[in-house]
């Protein structure tokens, strides 16, 4: 009886790139190779889709794989990660079903901290708005507020938020800072002053988030938080949604008490077409678009299918869980 060809879905390819990179072509000369474009928005749709599959890709944290959606692969051997975040991946479910788990290195988040100045001056000169209104009127008539001068608040600086920092120093803009364990010295040596939590909310023109998300900074941005910030002040987040409470967001724009807000991360992502902050015109939105360039998207999955063409090889890589494969060393 002919063996059964190895199978790989690659799920969530929102950007139609996964086909592009060099080893897309070794992969699918070895295996039966399913790129997924559309997201599998449920666990019976997921189960359906992926039940003969033996390794798939994740492009992030796109689809959750916990103990439920586990159960419904019984031909899972390998769930290739890009990125080294799993917050939605159930590795200790995995590692019990003898599903290994590999990753990639994180990149050096330079994306995130390009779309996070796109997001400040897009708040600040109200470009979307202008672009809107330049499809129906003749020449819009919307200042913008310069950034220079401004005190920029950077919540959390570490690879991220210190690379925020230091550039907006060529703004000429004040930086204040604060995170768990930030001292002195590295606040300096990128420019910022490191302050309190509060004494950042209430002095900063804009507060840009860079924190991970942890059980002690879900809901860090609260109402008490938002009350803090000046009247008229901008909010940015493109670190994980649940950071900022999403209902104290929003009846702080709604009642105009902040400038604005630019988002790229949410509690739900996809973020539901009903949601009340799509009705806003004082938010700019995006579809968690930080890590998104065409270069970080090509590199993570080029290094994720080599992990999976190891795995085949039985020289596995990367693997957050090398204890699965210990009996078939033996």
């Amino acid at each position: 009886m002919k063996a059964q060809p190895f199978r790989v879905a690659i799920l969530d390819d929102y950007e139609g790139l996964a086909s592009s990179v060099p080893s897309f072509e070794a992969l699918r000369a070895r295996a039966d190779v399913e790129v997924m474009r559309e997201r599998l928005a449920s666990n019976e749709t997921l189960g359906r889709a992926l039940k003969e599959v033996n390794a798939v890709l994740l492009m992030r944290e796109r689809t959750r794989f916990g103990e439920q959606q586990l159960s419904l692969l019984p031909a899972l051997q390998l769930i290739a990660q890009t990125g080294h975040s799993i917050a939605h991946l159930d590795l200790p479910a995995a590692t019990r079903r003898g599903i290994a788990v590999a990753v990639t290195p994180n990149d050096s988040g330079v994306s995130t901290v390009e779309l996070t100045f796109g997001l400040i001056l897009a708040v600040l000169r109200q470009i979307p708005q202008v672009d809107r209104r330049m499809r129906e009127e003749a020449w819009p008539a919307v200042a913008g507020r310069l950034l220079q001068g401004k005190t920029l608040g950077v919540i959390g600086l570490g690879r991220i938020g210190a690379q925020v920092a230091l550039i907006a120093k060529a703004f000429n803009t004040r930086v204040l800072a604060t995170s768990r364990t930030l001292t002195e010295e590295k606040a300096r040596a990128v420019g910022a002053e490191r302050v309190s939590l509060e004494t950042l909310l209430r002095e900063s023109d804009i507060v840009t988030i860079h924190v991970p998300l942890r059980p002690e900074t879900r809901g860090l941005i609260g109402e008490k938080e938002i009350g803090l910030m000046k009247p008229g002040a901008f909010l940015i987040n493109t670190a994980r949604g649940p950071i900022v409470s999403e209902a104290a967001l929003l009846r702080a724009l709604e009642e105009k008490r902040l400038g604005g807000a630019g988002l790229d991360v949410f509690d739900v992502e996809p973020l539901p077409l009903d949601h009340p902050f799509r009705r806003l015109d004082n938010i700019v939105l995006l579809s968690h678009r930080g890590y998104a360039t065409v270069e970080i998207l090509r590199q993570r999955y080029e290094l994720a299918m080599n992990n999976i063409i190891n795995f085949m090889d039985g020289s596995p890589t990367n693997l957050l869980n090398p204890e699965v494969l210990a009996p078939q060393r033996k």
